[in-house]
């Protein structure tokens, strides 16, 4: 589920036609209609319309409203930041990002473009320069919205599996927010997953006189929070209620069948486990056994590619076996090598890529290895090109 929080552009629209005004001219009854709409208030009207009709799944008329309304407000930065969220939604992403740094031209402190920038990248894995666009918006003196976008920093880095940084924004959304439900149960369910039952029991408390009223979501997560710390009788509690209050959620149903035995929170904590996993074994150093006992540095492995050089010309006679050369001249061997890893447990693609400091992308080209690819215990993974190593 996207979590993310962008700002959307809604508008209250009371009629589809622009606003205007009725005169009577002293000596004459007939009305004069005078329109009191400006260029820019037809074009947000435009917008509206066209959002409307993305979310109906009517792109067509979508970008047919956008277009009009950039006709009537070329410089207005909320056709541009609309463009963007109608390219992203039909998959052209390029495009989208060309549209931000239009609007971002036209507005470099637009606050709201900023924050809506840093969610588009940070869904393309983009992390390093969403977290810059959300701090640009967080800068802005008029921004109203800091918890959101500490929120939505946070959120970024937990889908990087960086807990600790997740960690610290979670904290500053909620110093800049104190009442904001939504962002203290991420904590709750964070601390959770880092197994700090203590501290996630205490924010639930200040969840707990935050939320006007409580989801599945969060009486779930209560459930288990006090079943692991053996607390079993509250635990019972906030399972009643959530099978009284949300009888046909999935939650209650789980339940009901194996007692909330895997919730999301899991999944977060088995996540943070792996990561962890994958900390300890960036940071342990690589002990390669050889015949001289030697301990090898924890750098990439070598891994050789033999090959032909160009033949050299030869004359005399081999001293170390006392025969002439042979007319055909020889082909000594030459010898490419490629950095390489060998998975350990607990590796990922994400760990070896943050490791290596080596975009995931690249070493997912190299390998031929997709997001889903499964990696085992002593597989070999090329850290540079293979094909342009053999080339050269």
């Amino acid at each position: 589920m996207d979590k993310f929080k962008p700002v959307i552009y809604t508008l209250t629209v009371l009629s589809l036609l622009p606003g205007c005004v009725t005169r009577e001219y002293a000596g004459d009854n007939t009305p004069v209609v005078q329109n009191d709409a400006t260029n820019d208030d037809i074009a947000l009207t435009r917008i509206s319309l066209a959002l409307g009709y993305l979310k109906m799944g009517n792109t067509t008329q979508a970008k047919a409203n956008l277009e009009k309304a950039r006709r009537f407000a070329p410089k207005l930065v909320q056709v541009y930041t609309a463009f963007a969220h109608y390219y992203e939604t039909v998959g052209e992403q390029e495009l989208a990002v060309e549209a931000y740094e239009q609007a971002l031209s036209l507005d470099p402190d637009d606050a709201d473009t900023l924050n809506n920038y840093g969610v588009f990248l940070c869904r393309q894995e983009r992390l390093a320069e969403a977290e810059q666009e959300f701090l640009k918006a967080i800068a802005v003196p008029s921004y109203l919205q800091v918890a959101q976008s500490y929120e939505n920093l946070a959120l970024c880095h937990l889908k990087a599996d960086n807990f600790n940084q997740a960690e610290q924004y979670i904290e500053k959304a909620i110093q800049h927010n104190p009442s904001r439900a939504a962002v203290i149960l991420q904590m709750v369910e964070l601390q959770y997953a880092k197994g700090d039952y203590r501290q996630a029991q205490a924010y639930l408390q200040q969840f707990e006189k935050a939320v006007r009223r409580f989801s599945a979501e969060a009486l779930a997560l209560a459930f288990k929070l006090y079943r692991k710390q053996g607390k079993n009788t509250v635990a019972k509690n906030y399972a009643v209620m959530l099978v009284k209050m949300f009888p046909t959620s999935w939650q209650a149903k789980q339940y009901l069948v194996n007692e909330l035995a895997q919730i999301p929170a899991d999944e977060l904590a088995l996540r943070y486990r792996q990561s962890e996993q994958g900390r300890a074994s960036a940071n342990k150093p690589v002990v390669v056994l050889s015949p001289d006992n030697k301990q090898a540095d924890n750098k990439p492995r070598q891994l050789a590619l033999t090959g032909a050089a160009e033949p050299k010309k030869q004359a005399g006679v081999n001293k170390a076996s006392g025969q002439k050369p042979s007319g055909r001249a020889s082909q000594p061997q030459t010898t490419i090598t490629i950095p390489v890893h060998v998975v350990e447990s607990g590796d990922s693609l994400f760990s070896i890529s943050k490791k290596y400091n080596i975009f995931m992308r690249s070493i997912q080209r190299w390998n031929n290895l997709k997001e889903s690819s499964i990696l085992r215990v002593g597989d070999v993974i090329y850290l540079s090109n293979p094909n342009k190593a053999a080339k050269s």
